[in-house]
């Protein structure tokens, strides 16, 4: 029973690497989870540009990555949830231009 529990203890592996985001000791559980929702918006923007030309979504795409790098690294939460409202809004006008443009083709 002692040499199996030795034999096994031999053959674990490492715990894998601890991801960056983990490692931001100004993170907390708040900043997480909202970090969550910051990445889907931008996931949904990206959507949005689906079905136009290649240089209509490319500009989509150079647009929100600009506002999302550009407020990169803010860690007030009040000030995060705000940009996000906007972005939701902004994410929202933008979901019926482009259906516009579907409907005018």
């Amino acid at each position: 029973m002692r040499s199996t529990a030795l034999r096994l203890a031999s053959q674990a592996k490492a715990a894998p690497p601890v991801p960056r985001f983990f490692k931001d000791s100004q993170m907390s559980l708040a900043h997480f989870m909202i970090k969550g929702q910051v990445i889907s918006l931008y996931r949904s923007i990206l959507r949005c540009g689906k079905g136009l030309d290649k240089r209509d979504k490319q500009e989509i795409r150079d647009f929100a990555r600009a506002d999302f790098e550009r407020y990169r690294n803010e860690k007030d939460l009040e000030k995060i949830r705000s940009l996000l409202s906007s972005g939701k809004q902004q994410m929202h006008s933008l979901e019926a231009s482009v259906q516009l443009a579907h409907a005018n083709k």
